[in-house]
């Protein structure tokens, strides 16, 4: 007995690793059936619109408060059949980042925040949590909402550029600039509007399949964001106020919400790059040198070994190795840089 059972032991530790990779395996082709449905979702919205939906929109006034409003993932709702989740949702005197500033207008679709769950925006494989709790604000409040109220947080974040012009390691690209959050630009897939008046050195940029000038088939369009940042730091776009709902503010001093600027290679995790928690918590060498260090500019990264998943503007899904050359990941990002990589992954 004592030898079956000994053998049985060995015939266990020899097929669990081959379950795992099996259902790694299987969690990961889920996770590229989600990115071919946002893909699928955002090519539909081009032909209902006749452009890209935009991942930066300025706030603006109201007669109740400044207002800010919703991302990318949330415009595409309707091209991922959860038309009826935004159904009769108010866009005028509220907010979707829940500002809770006296200044700030109410979070009007506060109930529709707290109850939707997008299964499309969740990496099966990823280890991060799938919502984050918020406060509502006293205006919030007196629309009957409770105090705080649990926003889902995307795993899944837009492409808008690089802040080196793609193709290279080093050559500042023409729309990039350094602001409080890190490096802001405008070469990349998802288009963007600022706030009037901002002193940005460009106005911003709707983006449609004419502006992909290098081809759909080399630009990235969406990427993986569901491993930490480190040993236990979520630092993703969509961990921020509102989660997956908001587009931030649409203004230099704006986290990069639900999109990324990117300026470092895939997983990253060195003691160089710091980030803003979703608690508003900053760490790392942001403190100590604000010019060589941002929390904005956070890295694509996933819990699949050895890289991540990305939607590319075409519609594929292509998994990119941590290891793949920086001047070819930046030419991915940037939509006309003239460079057409070779081999990628």
């Amino acid at each position: 007995m004592l030898v079956v059972i000994a053998i049985i032991g060995v015939l266990v530790g020899l097929l669990l690793p081959a379950v795992q990779s099996a259902r790694e395996a299987a969690r990961r082709m889920s996770c590229s059936n989600n990115l071919k449905q946002i893909g699928l979702a955002i090519h539909n919205y081009h032909d209902a619109y006749k452009q890209f939906p935009l991942a930066v929109l300025g706030e603006g006034p109201s007669a109740d408060g400044w207002q800010r409003q919703t991302s990318w993932l949330i415009r595409i709702l309707p091209q991922l059949e959860q038309g009826a989740a935004v159904d009769g949702i108010t866009y005028e005197g509220t907010t979707f980042d829940l500002m809770d500033a006296s200044w700030a207008a109410p979070a009007r679709a506060w109930d529709a925040m707290n109850r939707l769950r997008v299964p499309s925006y969740s990496c099966p494989s990823s280890v991060l949590p799938k919502t984050w709790i918020y406060p509502t604000s006293a205006a919030t409040q007196a629309l009957g909402a409770p105090e705080t109220i649990e926003v889902q947080i995307s795993d899944y974040a837009g492409n808008n550029g690089c802040n080196y012009k793609g193709g290279t390691v080093a050559d500042w690209h023409e729309s990039a600039e350094w602001q409080r959050v890190g490096v802001i630009a405008d070469n990349g897939f998802f288009g963007v509007k600022w706030r009037e008046n901002m002193g940005q050195n460009w106005p911003g940029t709707i983006t449609r399949f004419a502006t992909m000038l290098d081809g759909t088939s080399h630009t990235i369009a969406v990427g993986e964001q569901g491993a930490f940042h480190g040993l236990d730091n979520d630092f993703r776009a969509s961990a921020v106020r509102g989660g997956m709902w908001s587009c931030a503010t649409g203004t230099h001093s704006s986290d990069l919400s639900n999109y990324v600027v990117t300026r470092f290679p895939i997983n990253y995790s060195g003691d160089s790059w710091t980030a803003k928690s979703s608690q508003g918590v900053v760490s790392g060498a942001w403190a100590n040198n604000q010019y060589t260090t941002s929390w904005g500019n956070t890295a694509f990264r996933s819990q699949h070994t050895g890289g991540a998943q990305f939607l590319f503007a075409d519609g594929s899904v292509h998994f990119l190795t941590e290891s793949i050359q920086f001047d070819i990941y930046t030419a991915l990002m940037d939509r006309y840089d003239g460079t057409v990589p070779g081999e990628f992954e």
